[in-house]
């Protein structure tokens, strides 16, 4: 590992959280580069910060994530919790009988065919042309659809030419789960049972009581000091959390502890929300509004940095209307599907602090953004970054300068408002689609004498946001979108992510696309809390006896309502000051 490598330790706390998370650790390793002959430039990206190398007791080398993930019993399918990097060494310390042996399989009726062709490539079970070009069958949902024979059979290469349709095989984050998990990252609640039809642990509290069990917090202590102590430098932590149930309970529990032990240190938090609950019941919803309400002010109390996101529009009982990208259509009620899109914004949003090189301290990043006791932050992105086959990044960003057109991943945040100071990052944008092609036809564009990305982002951001403290990143690697991604690109999406003028073949998907976020700290949030700030308020806690039961007293309840509006009035400008005292009013 490089010596300027910072480390980043990951915290996953749910079930939702672990589907946006096995994305983005998906994207990552679909990014890797295994051929070390290769002539290409090195990345951009330095991905020692959230992996580790390590060896099993056989020797063989591994790469994985600095993480620990949480989940409820039966939320893994056919994944093992100690995953399989170890399985060699179980079987040879277990086995002394030295009779007669009998052979038991396991069934791997549960895996769909993406987990059995990663199974055989584990296996060192080389794919076969015929593998790369075969179809699938007419009943069967995840089947390869079609793909280009390869003349030399590289495994990875086949593997990720193949076109797979998950989405009516994916019920949990580990049926599409690409890379390796070390045996410290998984931990499961075992307290509690995962069940969408009936989630029991949808109280905050229960997520409290469960560190204060011996098990869990013992168990905790030990694999945050396993990758913690395994660090040169550690920098901070990264924390996807489901906001709206218990895990929210456990996370605050988790990070007030951790703020304390490791005050120098910085968290970036995000509250991970889905557009589509399974189980919707007026008290259902009022048991989402109120750990939603605790959460948002202990999570954002407890971290450097806290931003909720979802593609839904709400934050409280009501999901509200779907965020609508031009060029995705995905379907709101499959995880799948959302958490790919919160994936893609999160690998790129993160990536200041992850970069070889003009990077910045997550603490740097956090400390810009929290400035004056906002420690919430809205992120917006655009997936794909549109560029047309014709175009350049400079014709893209003038068409933006008339009205940024970045959507919103930030629950109640719609319209931006002002913007208090932001960190903007654009990829994936080719050396030569930079320039305008014809300069002299655009004399007036201020992007006109713009020679690099880096230039065109600066001048965009002066432009558009002169009032504005703004950070901007260019890393030249695009996302990586390939198998497993769901299939949400438009036919117009060409495979290497630019606006075509035709459909692309049915059978070709897309590959990597550019895109571009911004992580702000603006007036839009204060609408946001001060909705959710209006329906928790009316909330009489008495009437939830489970919360009470959990431990939760009266007057802690009415202290996180007042907090809540007190967050709320940290966003507040002269604007939305005089739109709120307008509602006011007219009520």
């Amino acid at each position: 590992m490089a010596g300027s490598t910072r480390e980043v330790v990951t915290l996953q706390f749910g079930h939702y959280a672990n589907f946006v998370g096995t994305h983005w650790w998906n994207i990552q390793e679909s990014s890797f580069c295994y051929d070390t002959s290769s002539s290409s430039s090195p990345s951009d990206i330095n991905h020692d910060v959230l992996f580790r190398e390590g060896l099993t007791l056989t020797g063989e080398q591994t790469y994985t994530p600095r993480l620990i993930l949480y989940d409820l019993k039966g939320s893994l399918n056919t994944l093992k919790e100690d995953g399989t990097l170890y399985d060699v060494l179980e079987k040879d310390d277990e086995v002394h009988w030295m009779g007669d042996v009998t052979l038991h399989t396991s069934d791997t009726s549960g895996k769909n065919q993406f987990l059995k062709d990663l199974e055989r490539i584990d296996k060192g079970e080389l794919p076969t042309e015929e593998d790369a070009s075969s179809a699938g069958t007419e009943d069967s949902h995840d089947e390869v659809q079609e793909a280009t024979p390869h003349s030399s059979i590289n495994p990875l290469e086949v593997f990720r030419s193949k076109l797979y349709n998950l989405d009516n095989s994916v019920s949990v984050w580990s049926d599409f789960l690409r890379i390796h998990l070390h045996p410290n990252t998984v931990s499961i609640l075992s307290e509690y049972a995962h069940d969408p039809e009936q989630d029991m642990f949808d109280v905050f509290g229960y997520g409290q009581q469960l560190l204060g069990t011996q098990r869990v917090s013992a168990d905790l202590e030990d694999r945050l000091h396993f990758f913690v102590e395994d660090c040169d430098s550690l920098q901070g932590f990264q924390v996807l959390v489901d906001p709206y149930n218990g895990f929210g309970g456990l996370a605050s529990e988790v990070l007030e502890q951790m703020s304390e032990d490791y005050d120098n240190k910085g968290i970036l938090t995000f509250g991970c929300y889905p557009s589509v609950y399974v189980r919707r019941s007026p008290i259902v919803d009022y048991h989402r509004l109120i750990c939603t309400a605790l959460s948002v002010t202990k999570l954002s109390a407890n971290s450097s940095l806290y931003t909720p996101i979802s593609v839904a529009s709400g934050l409280g009982r009501e999901p509200g209307p779907m965020a609508s990208f031009p060029y995705l259509t995905y379907n709101p009620s499959l995880h799948y599907h959302t958490g790919g899109i919160l994936a893609t914004a999160l690998d790129t949003c993160t990536l200041p602090y992850r970069t070889r090189s003009d990077g910045v301290l997550m603490t740097e990043l956090t400390n810009t953004l929290n400035y004056s006791g906002r420690k919430m932050a809205a992120l917006s992105a655009r997936l794909p970054f549109p560029i047309t086959l014709d175009g350049a990044l400079a014709a893209s960003l003038s068409q933006f300068v008339a009205a940024p057109d970045l959507v919103s991943l930030c629950p109640g945040v719609r319209e931006p408002g002002r913007t208090f100071m932001q960190s903007v990052v654009l990829r994936g944008v080719p050396p030569n689609r930079v320039r305008i092609p014809d300069p002299a036809a655009h004399a007036d564009s201020i992007f006109r004498d713009c020679r690099s990305a880096n230039e065109c982002l600066k001048h965009y951001l002066q432009y558009v946001f002169p009032g504005t403290l703004n950070a901007g990143t260019v890393v030249n690697e695009p996302l990586t979108v390939t198998t497993p991604f769901p299939h949400l690109f438009n036919p117009e999406i060409t495979h290497d992510g630019m606006v075509g003028f035709k459909p692309r073949s049915a059978v070709q998907g897309v590959e990597k696309v550019p895109g571009m976020t911004s992580l702000s700290s603006q007036s839009g949030l204060q609408g946001s809390l001060a909705a959710l700030h209006a329906e928790v308020e009316k909330v009489d806690i008495r009437r939830f006896h489970r919360f009470l039961d959990a431990g939760l007293e009266e007057d802690d309840f009415k202290e996180a309502v007042e907090s809540l509006r007190q967050l709320a009035r940290a966003y507040q400008t002269s604007d939305n000051e005089m739109a709120e005292d307008s509602d006011d009013d007219s009520d």
